[in-house]
């Protein structure tokens, strides 16, 4: 039967080996720099800022013609006594891939157009500015009540081609997403 002595070394020699694989997670996850919602006439609008980052794995992936797809994800939260209940949504699918022939990066927008960039830096910057088109109504946020803005930039690992998705799932390098970003609604 092992010691104490050995199995608190075996597990110690575990979490030193797994240490580079976590580091390695936490850097390459996309950043949500900032949100804000801002009053108009009749409505509100939203505005965020976006940093991204791959991976070596995902960036070689994209450059064997592998599109890499993330969901901007825009919710409103009424703050409860015991949860938030979410009053409003919408999601926003960017989709980034990289054509060999021309060598250039496609962004795929939310409302099917394309942009073309001749550096992945490029594209990036316009994907960090995500355009949320539907305007929040002004109704919805009852004066005297408390509300959350909720966005998150989620990697979805399900537009991958299928070979790949079951390593996206194990592989740190493939954490690609964002924590949720919060800020508080004064109405």
């Amino acid at each position: 039967m092992p010691s104490l002595a050995s199995t608190f070394k075996s597990y110690l020699l575990i979490c030193l080996l797994l240490w580079p694989t976590l580091s390695v997670a936490e850097s390459f996850v996309a950043q949500i720099r900032h949100a804000k919602l801002i009053a108009n006439d009749h409505n509100f609008s939203v505005q965020a800022k976006i940093d991204y980052e791959l991976s070596p794995t995902a960036k070689e992936a994209l450059h064997k013609g592998v599109p890499l797809t993330w969901i901007v994800r825009l919710e409103i939260r009424q703050i409860g006594s015991f949860w938030d209940s979410t009053i409003y949504k919408q999601a926003l699918p960017y989709q980034l891939q990289f054509h060999a022939l021309l060598n250039q990066y496609e962004v795929l927008t939310p409302n099917n157009e394309s942009e073309m960039f001749l550096t992945l830096n490029a594209a990036f910057r316009f994907m960090s500015t995500p355009n949320f088109t539907k305007p929040i109504p002004a109704d919805l946020l009852q004066t005297g009540q408390h509300y959350k803005l909720a966005v998150k930039c989620q990697f979805d690992r399900e537009s991958l081609p299928v070979p790949l998705r079951p390593f996206s799932y194990l592989d740190a390098q493939w954490f690609l997403s964002s924590n949720w970003y919060l800020w508080p609604i004064q109405k």
